[in-house]
């Protein structure tokens, strides 16, 4: 269970760095490198998370939201895959577009 737990503290430290991205509150990063791979890093923190509660939820009664959550693991890990290649530029916020195309 121990290594169960620090997954999910990774997880949930990846997606607050993503979320803060997304969000503009933290813009700091962009002066030394304009990729998309922080908003990646975010979505593959929440898929990362998502695995790690899912886990937890496997013998217990909650068996349909383990299922969900493994939905939410896989499509958050390919969104996040995505943007940390470069891609899917229309999932980044409307503030890095704008400050890109300068």
């Amino acid at each position: 269970m121990g290594a169960l737990v620090i997954v999910m503290c990774v997880g949930a430290v990846c997606a607050v760095a993503g979320a803060l991205a997304y969000t503009g509150l933290w813009r700091s990063w962009i002066r030394r490198n304009a990729s998309t791979q922080i908003f990646g890093l975010g979505w593959l923190g929440l898929s990362v998370l998502s695995l790690g509660v899912a886990m937890t939820q496997f013998d217990g009664p909650f068996l349909t939201l383990a299922g969900v959550l493994m939905i939410v693991f896989v499509v958050s890990g390919i969104v996040g895959f995505c943007l940390s290649l470069g891609m899917l530029r229309w999932a980044t916020p409307r503030w890095y577009r704008d400050r890109t195309r300068r």
